[in-house]
């Protein structure tokens, strides 16, 4: 008898033990916390569920474009704009608009001649676009609404200008509508989501920054779960297989922000999701000539070497989780793949292993137009997408 308790004493030692245990693995994960919370009823977490599993594409994903692409304005995160030559610039109505330092925050400021006190002055509560190829632009909050400041700051020569788009006169704000944060953040829930009528009022607490994991990947968090109770099953469950996904499936993903400027259809910003038919939601593109620097789609689907493959999409040569701007030697690398036994005929070089230069070459926008000093606008320099022979 005494034996058979000393049996039974033990047994439920390692049942408690068991049980720890268990307790003690659940709580290796971060709690999951919600970063955001569609209407339709998606939750977004962000990347940082992502880590436990997928920490190198995580941590390469974070030096990307799309991921860059917006965030709240932090100064310390911003240090090229400490840097820049000058901190002022005056439009053709002799407004000056200087951007300068209170406490922890820079702010715009217009003066009317003599240019002594500010007649307007408001912080820059958000940065768009990722630094990487012309600059940054900026967004300030009045109230619950989000507008875009005049100035932003161009890269290249480190200096401010007059925001694209904006005429040389003040104007104190230019209101940011559902579909312009629609490619710059993963979601933004504005005021009114189903109505009809767009607004620029959004919930402060329901935006997503940066374009993460579930815009591409779709849903997750059912994804997370999973895998956290069963670590050991290395099949992706309830996830999005990206090649699951047909030809037009894949380009309308990345059509979505990479075809041009289109009006939504009778579906709010914010609805289409991976799977879904993009022209269902936006009025589908125009028929003349795509422009280079916003219908990156348009271009790639009146090539060549698109018109005659079955399965080109924009992965073939881009890997979205990689931040691959300027390495010609790797996108060359990726032409020279399909096409090992080119003959040029017409054109003889050096350089015979640079496709990237010669079939796309960079070319003016026609809608992108930048003021870099009070006498000049100019054009900015994109390249193509329309693989083709210059």
């Amino acid at each position: 008898m005494l034996s058979f308790l000393r049996k039974g004493h033990v047994f439920a030692i390692i049942i408690l033990f068991l049980l720890s245990g268990c307790n003690s693995f659940s709580s290796e994960f971060v709690k999951i916390k919600p970063l955001g919370v569609h209407p339709n009823g998606t939750v977004y977490i962000g990347m940082e569920s992502c880590k436990e599993c997928h920490l190198e594409i995580v941590n390469s994903h974070s030096s990307t474009s799309h991921w860059l692409t917006s965030s709240q304005f932090v100064t310390q995160n911003f240090a090229p704009i400490t840097q820049a030559e000058n901190t002022s610039f005056i439009l053709d109505d002799k407004t000056k608009i200087a951007f300068t330092a209170i406490n922890d925050s820079i702010y715009q400021q217009a003066y009317k001649p003599p240019y002594s006190t500010p007649f307007f002055s408001k912080s820059i509560d958000l940065a768009i676009g990722s630094g990487t190829k012309i600059g940054y632009s900026f967004l300030t909050w009045e109230k619950n609404s989000l507008y875009q400041l005049q100035g932003s700051f161009y890269k290249p020569n480190l200096n401010w200008i007059n925001s694209p788009g904006y005429p040389s006169r003040f104007q104190a704000f230019r209101p940011i509508f559902p579909r312009c944060l629609e490619c710059h953040t993963t979601f933004s829930q504005s005021e009114n989501w189903e109505s009809p009528a767009i607004n620029n009022r959004y919930n402060k607490n329901n935006i997503v920054f940066g374009i993460d994991c579930q815009r591409c990947h779709g849903p997750v968090l059912d994804h997370v779960k999973y895998h956290r109770k069963n670590p050991n099953d290395k099949e992706p469950k309830n996830i999005l297989k990206f090649t699951d996904l047909t030809q037009q499936q894949r380009l309308d993903l990345c059509a979505l922000c990479h075809s041009g400027v289109r009006s939504n259809r009778s579906q709010p910003a914010f609805s289409f999701v991976v799977g879904d038919l993009l022209d269902d939601y936006l009025s589908p593109q125009g028929v003349g000539e795509p422009d280079v620097h916003s219908n990156q789609v348009g271009l790639l689907v009146r090539s060549k070497c698109f018109i005659e493959s079955e399965k080109m999409d924009c992965s073939t040569c881009h890997d979205p989780h990689s931040n691959e701007k300027n390495n010609l030697v790797k996108f060359n690398n990726r032409c020279i793949e399909c096409h090992q036994k080119v003959e040029h005929v017409t054109f003889k070089s050096d350089q015979n292993s640079d496709c990237v230069n010669c079939h796309m070459p960079y070319q003016e926008s026609k809608i992108m137009k930048i003021q870099i000093n009070p006498d000049s606008i100019r054009s900015v320099m994109v390249r193509t997408h329309k693989i083709d022979i210059y």
